[in-house]
């Protein structure tokens, strides 16, 4: 293992040298011929109903390239995404994201896609972003508006990844790159693509590793196969398949505290308090993934179809080992085996009809998701295990969950004398889902929900666009909230009560590709979300999570980009979020006496949402083949619990990259959070005290510090 204050002062060092590098860039000319353009508002976006521009999309949409991603040198997903404007990190386990301040406690946030597949697992829908290969990433598209394209889940965003493919018509295309980085960090992947005749093919492995910021060593080995037969240029039918096989170590079920984090913040293994040495241990889980789809698009100059046939596994060994060493309990360092196969059947289309001044394209499309789940509780810690009577008793966490979700959409575009434009859209979402425990507790969960779009537009350009739209989505519970409500049997807070989240969001929008010197995409937007959920007690209790109250929300989002001189570029982007409850009530604790009581949230802040987010970067050219770029990362002030009494504070961190290209090859060396700044996510919702008239007992998730790497990348 590598001495921390080693790696600290190594690190260091080359960021000063990457600074260093900064202060001479400007100075030198560059070559006449541009290296690359940094806007994307010309880009094909499929994060809507059909395939357009994105300056032509009437909402908010924003895309992260696989340029961006190396550039960025990101580790993992979240990492990326929580640059974009309104996008936040929740948590330090790099698969928990909130857009816009929509998420809840435990439970699924946006809806996730891999290739248009959605990918949330479990009884939490949780998002299992760490095992999503960065390097197999073509773009990813980020919906923050309401939208009917993606069904229940929508309200909270979308987020879809779409994977790469073959780029043109030689026979052999090959890749290959390498990086190391800080915590002993290696990624090494490798592909080949092409076409021969009528078909196409790509083929791409990676090898993933790190020992973590906190020594939480996590292990992917991810490959990616796709094929397809071309009919004609516009036609295509293809089959893919992707797989994942990672291990994960990590410090938390349980988060730091004041004492831990002062004294154990980069430690895997901690004591459980100060005057308790007991050791806090780390948890294990090994997770193995694969989609396996067909898929078939035409792209007409009229007609246009796109559909897919998938299959989704995924099985997760989950090793609870942190209470082994501080527990006497009989179901302590239990295993959870979770299974889940997912089918899904989707199909959209549409016809482009011209009327002279007025072009009409209407477009439906139908999906259905089958799901499949299965978690399976073990206690090796338990000598009567073998008991049936001890084993039932203890089977509480044995889930069967069947769900299968239903959805038809339509759309319809209109184009006045190619400047009005005006989007009308609507869909119906079907729920059916059973949830089984071996308690025994049996649940049927069946509810209809209506969405619905509507986007005019005016065109005042061919590069611009300005856009007003209100729609209504849904966020449909998690299967746990549903078992919560019915294993607590609170007559409060009852399985039938539950309602979906419902939002109502209005959006006025405006983009302008400009000129290479001056890219645009401003918004605002108002968001009135119904039945929002937050935890339910009643006295010192728990009885699950349960629909709270109202919240409304509002704020502006911006992104810039531009190359004005041929040695610079920039890339503005930020948020301002204010996200307030209008109604509904939840526990807290009052200070200074810390006694729990019931609190009225009208027109508190919503906790746990920052104020505003923001990146700043310049790109600099000094010579041809040359970059060079540094980037300020803003988080802002966010309250920590439901009564704005707690408060964690704005954070900035700094990033920087050199790299050099020439002919096929490509080197680099990047740092991120060069000044190794102290981030974390803070939680105490309730606002809890240590103590009558102490301090604020606040849990901290440990956030990356300074990291670096070099790598190199050849093409052929």
């Amino acid at each position: 293992m590598q001495d921390g204050q080693g790696w600290r002062t190594r690190d260091t060092l080359v960021a000063g040298m990457m600074i260093g590098a900064l202060s001479w860039a400007p100075q030198a000319v560059m070559a006449e011929q541009l290296q690359e353009e940094t806007h994307v508002l010309e880009e094909m976006v499929v994060t809507s109903t059909g395939k357009s521009k994105l300056v032509d999309t009437p909402a908010s949409i924003s895309v992260v390239t696989a340029t961006d991603l190396e550039q960025m040198g990101a580790k993992n997903v979240t990492e990326a995404l929580e640059r974009i404007p309104g996008v936040y990190n929740t948590t330090a386990s790099n698969s928990s994201l909130s857009i816009r301040g929509t998420r809840s406690s435990m439970a699924g946030g946006p809806v996730i896609l891999i290739d248009g597949v959605a990918q949330n697992y479990g009884n939490y829908r949780r998002e299992e972003l760490d095992i999503i290969s960065v390097s197999q990433i073509e773009r990813i598209e980020v919906l923050r508006s309401a939208g009917i394209a993606y069904g229940p889940g929508a309200a909270r965003g979308v987020i879809n990844i779409i994977t790469k493919k073959n780029k043109d018509k030689k026979p052999v295309n090959g890749h290959i790159a390498t990086s190391y980085g800080s915590w002993d960090t290696a990624n090494v992947s490798a592909g080949v693509d092409g076409r021969l005749n009528q078909w196409d093919y790509l083929a791409d492995v990676n090898h993933y590793r790190t020992d973590g910021y906190e020594e939480e060593e996590l292990t992917r080995t991810a490959g990616l196969l796709k094929l397809g037969y071309n009919f004609s240029d516009r036609t295509r039918i293809g089959l893919r398949g992707n797989w994942v096989s990672l291990d994960n170590d990590t410090a938390y079920d349980m988060a730091k505290y004041q004492w831990q984090l002062d004294n154990y913040r980069r430690s895997i293994h901690f004591p459980k308090a100060e005057n308790d040495p007991r050791l806090v241990w780390h948890n294990t889980k090994e997770q193995d993934s694969g989609i396996y789809a067909i898929d078939f698009a035409h792209n007409g100059p009229q007609l246009f179809v796109d559909g897919t046939l998938a299959y989704t596994h995924y099985n997760e060994v989950y090793f609870d080992t942190q209470d082994i060493y501080t527990s006497t309990s009989k179901a302590r360092g239990d295993v959870d085996d979770r299974i889940q196969d997912t089918y899904t059947a989707s199909l959209s289309g549409g016809y482009r009809l011209d009327f002279g001044a007025l072009a009409y394209t209407p477009s439906v499309g139908l999906s259905v998701e089958d799901v499949d789940f299965t978690q399976r509780k073990s206690y090796p810690f338990d000598p009567l295990v073998s008991v049936a009577s001890n084993r039932t008793a203890k089977a509480k966490a044995d889930v069967d969950l069947a769900e299968t979700i239903t959805g038809f959409f339509w759309d319809n575009d209109l184009l006045l004398n190619e400047r009005w434009g005006l989007k009308l859209g609507g869909r119906v979402d079907r729920v059916d889902m059973t949830f089984e425990t071996k308690e025994p507790s049996r649940l049927n969960i069946e509810d209809t929900m209506w969405s619905w779009l509507v986007a005019p537009s005016y065109h005042f350009s061919p590069n611009a666009n300005v856009y007003f739209s209100v729609g209504r989505n849904y966020w449909f519970p998690t299967p746990q909230y549903y078992y919560w409500a019915a294993s607590y049997g609170s007559p409060n807070n009852r399985p039938e009560d539950l309602k979906p989240e419902e939002s109502l969001t209005y959006e006025i929008g405006y983009k302008h590709h400009v000129s290479k010197a001056l890219n645009i995409a401003l918004t605002t937007y108002f968001m009135d979300t119904k039945d929002k959920f937050g935890g339910y007690y009643e006295g010192s209790s728990y009885m699950g999570q349960k629909n709270t109250g109202d919240a409304e929300t509002y704020g502006v989002e911006l992104e810039l980009d531009g190359r004005p001189l041929s040695w610079l570029g920039y890339r503005v982007s930020g948020a301002w979020i204010n996200a307030e409850w209008s109604s509904g009530t939840a526990r807290i604790y009052e200070h200074p006496a810390n006694t729990r009581v019931d609190a009225n949230l009208d027109g508190y802040k919503v906790n746990g949402v920052p104020e505003f987010t923001s990146r700043i970067g310049l790109d600099f050219y000094p010579r041809e083949g040359w970059k060079v770029s540094l980037d300020a990362i803003t988080c802002g002030e966010y309250y920590l619990d439901y009564t704005n009494r707690l408060t964690y504070p704005s954070k900035t961190t700094f990033d920087a990259s050199i790299s050099y290209s020439w002919d096929k090859y490509k080197v680099w060396i990047l740092a991120k959070n060069i000044f190794d700044e102290d981030v974390e996510r803070a939680l105490n919702s309730d606002g809890e005290l240590t103590r009558a008239y102490g301090d604020p007992n606040t849990s901290y998730y440990v956030l990356d510090g300074l990291y670096v790497e070099a790598g190199i990348s050849v093409k052929f």
